[in-house]
């Protein structure tokens, strides 16, 4: 009898442990959530792109963006779009910081990620598997979906 109750009570702490780890695994991936993720289709012969999405924090602590990877190109760097004396340009950022209980938008002329040494052309439809990586460990895999980009025309008409 003895031995019957101690397998129910190592069977019972068993499960509660599996439900502990599920329930942290759950809601560290809950704490990031990506809203519309899409990278730029490239012109032709291009070996680099962007990747555009919003990266929503639902944490009551900060996180950071350190990294990202992917298949489809050798290397990833996060960029932001600066205007310096008239001329935009796009500097590297070692990180990239997300408030607590805020989001960070990737948008064309913002902050995106850098996609660069293209491993195959991509194409309007085509998908593209990228791991995030944050400072605290976390790790997302999304898919983003290649999109033509069109710039908005400027209006001329006051010149």
């Amino acid at each position: 009898m003895k031995t019957y109750l101690w397998m129910g009570i190592a069977g019972g702490i068993a499960g509660v442990i599996i439900l502990l780890v599920q329930f942290a695994y759950t809601s560290s991936e809950q704490a990031i959530r990506i809203n519309d993720p899409w990278v730029r289709e490239a012109p032709p012969n291009a070996m680099a792109s962007a990747a555009y999405m919003i990266i929503e924090n639902l944490s009551s602590q900060p996180k950071i963006l350190t990294s990202a990877t992917s298949e489809a190109f050798k290397r990833i760097e996060i960029h932001q779009t600066v205007n310096h004396n008239g001329m935009m340009k796009m500097q590297p950022q070692p990180q990239l910081p997300i408030a607590a209980n805020d989001k960070v938008t990737l948008k064309p002329g913002g902050y995106h990620l850098m996609l660069l040494d293209s491993q195959k052309p991509l194409r309007a439809g085509d998908k593209v598997n990228l791991l995030l990586k944050f400072a605290d460990g976390d790790e997302i895999t999304i898919t983003a979906e290649v999109r033509k980009f069109t710039p908005p025309q400027m209006n001329h008409d006051n010149h």
